[in-house]
């Protein structure tokens, strides 16, 4: 009965493993290339927008359509260094889950006494 605990905790370290490894090293680049190729044509079609922005008599409103053209770009930006932080730091991720699995399978020893990994 006991090894069926320590089974099932060796397939979800697996199981999380990959996906960890997944997003870091695929997941996380194809959202950076993504966000970058959206933000390049986006800024196009939002830089090209900007005459008839500007010819708003309105400043009020026109101001606000600029700022909200900012933040948008702005967003982008982030989104994009997000990602790329995920793709940067996702190793220390795998590091951690690893250490987990050390720390939960030594604790299974010290409980439990002897035995090896299954």
């Amino acid at each position: 009965m006991k090894k069926k605990g320590s089974v099932s905790i060796y397939i979800t370290f697996l199981i999380v493993a990959i996906v960890i490894i997944l997003i870091a090293a695929v997941a996380a680049p194809l959202g950076v290339r993504f966000t970058s190729e959206m933000y390049a044509a986006g800024d196009k079609i939002l830089l090209d927008s900007l005459p008839a922005i500007n010819s708003i008599n309105d400043t009020n409103i026109s101001s606000r359509i600029n700022n909200s053209i900012n933040l948008a770009r702005d967003a982008g930006e982030y989104n994009i260094e997000v990602m790329s932080d995920m793709f940067q730091y996702g190793w220390i991720i795998a590091i951690a889950l690893v250490a987990l699995v050390i720390f939960l399978f030594t604790r299974r020893l010290v409980e439990v006494g002897g035995g090896g990994f299954v």
